[in-house]
């Protein structure tokens, strides 16, 4: 079976651009095999990236691995797997814009609370470890530790998050938006979001009015 940690390693969303290239030059070496032989390869990246999110972020995406074996399964062409296995890709790193409710850690699940409660308010490190009596170099190693993000991943995470939702209401503009979420200006909204999405907030707005 192809390794595909290289993949699962850069399915975070900032990174998601990555992901798919390396999947693309995976494709490309597998261009003169049957369309059976590439079902079989993308049905083992579903696979393989839902245990691989299931042991490193504890999340059981099992809705997210049997649609797409349902999708893989039932597409015609090559052309078609293309793009079932970019979505695929690109499904596993939506999920970890997920919001984080709870830690076993209760320093973490503490830290998890307040930022979910004060993320537009322009929550930074120092002000999360003043509030929970931690030095900054302490919560930043343990937070890490615990929800495999560094709190600035997180916290941005997050506020994507929050910017996709209201994006999909369609009624707000996106300078709301961008202060409704806590960014400190639309530009860097913009910036953000497409790092964490890979697309812009008005590509992502058209790309939802086209389904």
């Amino acid at each position: 079976m192809t390794n595909y940690l290289t993949i699962a390693e850069k399915t975070k969303p900032e990174c998601i651009n990555c992901a798919q290239e390396i999947f693309e030059n995976i494709s490309k070496i597998s261009i003169a095999k049957s369309l059976d032989k590439v079902k079989k390869q993308m049905d083992d990246l579903n696979t393989f990236l839902y245990t691989y999110f299931l042991i490193t972020y504890n999340k059981d995406l099992a809705d997210i691995h049997d649609d797409f074996t349902f999708k893989i399964k039932n597409v015609c062409d090559k052309s078609s797997l293309k793009n079932v296995a970019n979505s695929l890709i690109e499904a596993y790193s939506n999920s970890l814009l997920d919001e984080m409710e709870f830690s076993r850690n209760e320093i973490i699940d503490n830290a998890l609370k307040i930022i979910n409660k004060e993320y537009a308010t322009g929550l930074n490190l120092e002000d999360l470890a003043n509030k929970l009596h931690l030095s900054k170099n302490y919560l930043c190693s343990l937070f890490k530790e615990e929800t495999g993000f560094t709190f600035c991943q997180y916290l941005n995470t997050l506020k994507t998050n929050k910017a996709k939702k209201l994006l999909s209401e369609d009624k707000k503009t996106l300078e709301y938006i961008s202060y409704e979420c806590g960014f400190s200006s639309q530009p860097h909204f913009t910036m953000t979001f497409k790092k964490y999405t890979g697309k812009t907030p008005r590509e992502y707005k058209m790309s939802l009015a086209s389904q």
